[in-house]
């Protein structure tokens, strides 16, 4: 099974994201959102079109409450994501220790960068949006405006 997948779009990166379990929905999510925008840093080399960090030192708390289960996913994602923006790290993996439809609590783990190859994602957005089950794979659709 795929971890995730970026799917065209006009403007801005949208991710096809595959998942066994909700848990590993979220981290894949994390990780195609940060491996899309390719981030540089000295810890990390590029391995097959993928960024390989042998460890990942910085570590921050999430704890994210919403409606139902895709505005958790952004909401998550976007807490991530402001995260990165005021430490200057990007994020490859998560410990998991509250998982509901509504409700994520995690610590995420990453790297210091300089900066990104490709482009900035400014805001994960609700736009084409989608959260299921189907077939025994979670699979989620997540836009991010660049």
């Amino acid at each position: 099974m795929k971890d995730f997948e970026l799917l065209p779009h006009t403007a801005d990166i949208k991710l096809r994201v595959y998942g066994a379990s909700l848990e590993e929905l979220f981290r894949h999510a994390l990780q195609g959102m940060f491996q899309s925008i390719s981030p540089q840093s000295e810890y990390c080399v590029e391995k097959q079109d993928r960024l390989v960090c042998q460890k990942l030192t910085r570590q921050h708390e999430v704890e994210v409450r919403s409606a139902d289960q895709e505005l958790l996913l952004v909401d998550f994602l976007s807490e991530a994501l402001y995260l990165s923006d005021i430490h200057n790290e990007a994020y490859f993996d998560l410990d998991i220790h509250t998982l509901t439809h509504e409700h994520v609590k995690a610590t995420v783990k990453g790297v210091p960068i300089t900066g990104f190859e490709v482009v900035e994602i400014k805001a994960v957005t609700y736009n084409d949006l989608k959260v299921e089950y189907k077939d025994g794979i979670w699979q989620a659709d997540v836009v991010f405006d660049i």
